[in-house]
């Protein structure tokens, strides 16, 4: 570990423990997704439903692993686009964060259209176009100015968004055990031709989230100690939610693949229309529990890209009182809203799986050269090597399924990100040092 890895992102409050960033993970892994995911695989996968979903968080424990070890060596801010630098070089560590930032804005503009549309369930006015963008402007003010007052508030809000969304998932978790057993498994065969690989990347995409823990490991009170834990911990228990979900929905509902809002009718199942509701509260809880996440966590990419000199200085800044990275979150605030408001983020969703998959295997593929290059890490993955190259491979494999028009549109991005990556260089070159 180099001395700048070893004294973290400087000016940062280290106001995070364990608890604060398990319940980050498990806020970003479980989301909106949850809502569609068991009638979406009843219907792809059928009766291997269950299958799909261990094999998915078996395929994202592989990367959380890899990562759980190498952000065992960092305490700075900024999780794989970090790794990604001190391993492979500037332009990597680039690449990577760019990347990530670029589909994070993207990824909020997305789930607050998401969360509006649950909203609009419970109180149709927000169908229409006018308030639907003033909520979104309120919404996001918000938590920008919630998140710039301190990085434990951002957390705080995290941490009741978490329970309170994780409460009635929760009772619902608990019923499919009191409820399902194997014969209440779908008897259906999975979809042909695709059914499978369908529902496998739909699990998947459901899984991932965990990184966010490594993310802001500049303002955790002890990095090293409870990043694995926190990362192996948020997936294990999004893995014991999404199981038990999935058996409570096959265990009481007579066809789990033909219902559109699964775990509603559930809920609607036990307490009638109130159940129904409750269902869809929680499901607006959920979402805005996501962004929260996005909104703690995004800017500290922006930040960190700024700190290595490859997005304009400025964006480093930390304030004075609060110790949080204003300027970041401010533009990443007003970047986001404005993709929401005028729906272009639909253009740039498309490298979402793509980043994800870059970040996941530049990580796994560091495990490979720090340990040969720097030695043992704190934390130290039995069969670490044969893990970060199955890792590597389920990334590759995933890889190969996107389109030609998502590969387009992540060169384009790269290409804008490179074009003011160099303008912020040239610049910085010709600014004369401060006497």
């Amino acid at each position: 570990m180099t001395p700048a890895d070893a004294v973290g992102s400087p000016g940062l409050h280290r106001g995070l423990g364990r608890f604060d960033v398990v319940a980050l993970c498990v806020n970003s892994i479980v989301g909106a997704g949850v809502f569609a995911l068991p009638g979406t695989l009843a219907l792809d996968a059928g009766r291997y439903s269950l299958a799909v979903i261990l094999v998915a968080f078996l395929a994202v424990g592989l990367l959380a692993l890899s990562m759980a070890e190498v952000a065992s060596r960092f305490d700075r801010t900024g999780g794989p686009q970090v790794y990604a630098q001190h391993t492979f070089g500037p332009v990597a560590g680039f690449t990577v964060g760019w990347l990530f930032s670029v589909s994070r804005l993207a990824s909020f503009a997305l789930i607050g259209q998401v969360m509006l549309d649950y909203a609009a369930a419970l109180w149709p006015l927000l169908a229409a176009p006018w308030p639907r963008a003033i909520v979104i402007t309120l919404y996001t003010l918000a938590l920008a100015v919630i998140n710039v007052r301190g990085v434990t508030r951002g957390a705080w809000i995290g941490n009741l968004l978490t329970i309170a969304k994780m409460l009635p998932l929760g009772l619902i978790a608990l019923a499919g055990l009191w409820f399902a057993g194997w014969n209440d498994l779908p008897a259906t065969e999975p979809r042909q031709p695709d059914g499978l690989m369908d529902a496998l990347l739909l699990a998947l995409f459901a899984c991932v989230g965990f990184d966010v823990a490594a993310v802001v490991a500049g303002e955790m009170r002890d990095p090293r100690r409870d990043l694995p834990v926190s990362i192996l911990g948020g997936l294990a228990i999004s893995c014991l939610l999404y199981l038990l979900l999935m058996l409570a929905c096959f265990g009481v509902l007579p066809d789990t693949a033909a219902s559109k809002l699964p775990l509603t009718d559930v809920a609607s199942a036990f307490l009638g229309p109130v159940g129904g509701t409750l269902m869809a509260i929680a499901a607006v809880i959920s979402t805005a529990g996501g962004n929260s996440v996005q909104m703690l966590v995004a800017p500290r990419g922006i930040f960190a890209l700024a700190e290595a000199g490859d997005l304009p200085r400025p964006l480093a800044a930390v304030h004075a009182a609060w110790r949080t990275p204003y300027a970041a979150i401010a533009v990443y605030a007003m970047l986001a809203w404005l993709l929401a408001i005028t729906g272009t983020f639909k253009y740039v969703l498309t490298i979402f799986v793509i980043s994800r998959m870059l970040a996941y295997g530049s990580t796994a593929a560091a495990l490979i050269v720090l340990r040969r290059r720097e030695g043992p890490a704190p934390v130290h993955i039995p069969g670490g090597v044969v893990i970060s190259v199955l890792a590597l491979v389920a990334c590759v494999a995933l890889l190969a399924t996107v389109s030609r028009e998502a590969v387009r549109d992540v060169f384009i991005v790269l290409v804008i990100g490179f074009v003011i990556r160099a303008f912020v260089r040239r610049t910085d070159a010709n600014v004369p040092p401060k006497a």
